[in-house]
């Protein structure tokens, strides 16, 4: 009887461990998919392989046991989301020899088709997916991951006709295997110039509310599908994303990526508004990305250094993102230019040069050019300024004023460079002495520049000590003000007084409580504050 006893519950420990096994595979394996799902795939290979050791503990130690299936078709899922494709068919091959299970062999049959398309084989993979999708429950994720990957294998067979109601199927399936469906109809309509089907699609994606961790991905697949069909209609793919459902920060970052377009587009009303709202609406970087992105349009209208204030006071609010901090930076280093010319000349030409390479303001450039060539006309870096307007906009009326204007430098080295003669020594002497002025005067515009920015950062330190001091003079006299009115005095009313410039409620609150109690008859005191239970050096103390 004992032995029977002993014997039995050997077995349900080891029921007990083989379960336990498996149970914990399974969380690992979920783990990993969550992981996936965000993006973390460092942590997801980590728990997929986890989840292997353990469901193989599992299968060993009972290779027919009731689990055994399970087992094995999470080893199989598992292999192959590390693109272990060998091993996940070996497991999945074995599985349906060893199952009767109906829903294990349907999903066997998906990952085998799926295995097959990564290993090159989609006219395989097409027969091990058409028993899943004849098998699988409609709407269920098995179906969105058989269709999408039959899908797949059509595209690898040149089906495309047929693929694309499987992509659109498995689409319209919700959870993480609709969204990967969703993501690849867009993707596979940008590349096969399919228009109609890109706009179906990124609507779809837009409604899905939980589409946004794949906004990054959304953003190049619209980058990717300006380039092929321009600014406004692929901003008109993106117009769902304004009334979507995803979390405002991601919302708004696409929304600023198709006001982009809508620029490039010639929309410009239109992508100026939206990115006014979008950075007086949206918070943190994406605001400050509004602004840069403003900024950027600004510049590159900009007429005159007057319009550059307007541009300087719209990136100050965004000065923790680092292109606006470069842009703050570089107008102060042209204001800093601007106002060497009496004495260096040579400054406006080196402000034009910082106006086109690094503000992308090719209208000032082009005036800061222009002013050199009249302030230094005899100069011989003079037509060299000449040509550099010119070349923002060979088309324009100036240029052909400045053309002619270039007639009266006949014989200049420039000239002669440019009209396809020897350039010569003069030439490379003329350089490098240019080369050299411009290098040491932008030197200076940057230090002018930063050296500005301490002295604005000191006067601001000095200005907030000196609020700071305000702030506790006035402090200190309310305090004082208040201690009088209790009547207060002695060794506490210095410890409240300091408490109290401090803010320290904590103290404060026990300084009143113990005054209060001492100010009580012995009567009324509690037993520890009576001057018969006070130690004596206590008292002599409190008497100094």
């Amino acid at each position: 009887m004992r032995r029977a006893i002993f014997l039995s519950a050997v077995l349900a420990l080891s029921a007990c461990a083989y379960f336990n096994a498996l149970y914990n595979a399974k969380r690992h394996f979920a783990d990993a998919e969550r992981a996936a799902v965000r993006g973390d795939l460092g942590l997801a290979y980590s728990n997929y392989g986890t989840a292997i050791e353990k469901a193989a503990r599992s299968l060993r130690r009972d290779p027919d046991g009731r689990w055994a299936d399970d087992a094995l078709y999470l080893i199989g899922r598992a292999h192959f989301a590390r693109g272990d494709y060998r091993e996940a068919a070996a497991a999945l091959e074995r599985l349906l020899r060893e199952t009767d299970d109906a829903g294990i062999r349907t999903g066997a049959f998906a990952y085998l088709g799926a295995v097959a398309v990564r290993l090159g084989e989609p006219a395989a993979a097409v027969t091990r997916l058409d028993s899943a999708v004849a098998r699988a429950d409609k709407g269920s994720e098995l179906a969105a991951f058989a269709r999408l990957w039959r899908a797949r294998a059509r595209f690898a067979l040149a089906e495309e006709e047929a693929a694309w109601p499987d992509i659109e199927a498995a689409a319209s399936i919700d959870g993480a295997m609709g969204r990967e469906a969703r993501l690849e109809w867009a993707t596979r309509a940008v590349q096969l110039d399919q228009p109609d089907r890109a706009t179906a699609a990124f609507a779809a994606l837009f409604r899905d509310k939980d589409a946004h961790v794949a906004a990054d991905s959304v953003a190049a697949l619209a980058a990717r599908a300006g380039q092929r069909w321009g600014g406004a209609q692929t901003a008109a793919l993106l117009d769902g994303v304004t009334s979507s459902a995803w979390p405002s920060a991601a919302r708004d970052a696409l929304r600023l990526r198709r006001a982009e377009l809508l620029a490039a587009a010639g929309d410009s009303a239109e992508a100026l508004r939206e990115a006014r709202a979008i950075a007086g609406r949206a918070a943190g970087s994406t605001a400050d990305r509004a602004r840069v992105v403003m900024a950027r349009w600004a510049l590159a209208a900009a007429q005159d250094m007057e319009d550059l204030e307007d541009v300087r006071n719209l990136l100050l609010p965004a000065i923790a993102d680092a292109e606006a901090r470069r842009l703050v930076q570089a107008l102060k280093a042209l204001a800093v230019l601007v106002e060497l010319p009496s004495s260096q000349p040579l400054a406006l030409f080196a402000a034009g040069e910082l106006a086109r390479d690094e503000l992308r303001a090719p209208h000032v450039a082009r005036s800061l050019f222009v002013a050199f060539a009249d302030i230094a006309p005899t100069s011989i870096w003079a037509p060299k300024a000449l040509l550099a307007a010119i070349a923002i906009d060979p088309e324009s009326e100036e240029a052909t004023s400045l053309r002619r204007r270039l007639e009266s430098h006949r014989g200049n080295v420039y000239l002669a460079a440019v009209s396809g003669g020897e350039p010569g020594p003069r030439y490379e002497q003329a350089e490098n002495m240019l080369s050299g002025a411009l290098a040491n005067l932008h030197r200076h515009a940057r230090d002018e520049a930063a050296r500005r920015d301490a002295l604005l950062v000191q006067a601001l330190t000095r200005l907030d000590s000196l609020r700071a001091a305000a702030r506790a003079d006035s402090l200190r006299t309310g305090c004082i003000a208040w201690l009088d009115s209790l009547a207060i005095a002695g060794i506490r009313a210095d410890s409240m007084l300091a408490a109290c410039v401090r803010a320290d409620s904590a103290r404060m609150d026990s300084i009143l409580t113990i005054d209060t109690m001492l100010l009580l008859p012995d009567s009324l005191r509690p037993d520890s504050l009576r001057a018969d239970s006070l130690r004596r050096d206590t008292l002599s103390r409190l008497e100094r």
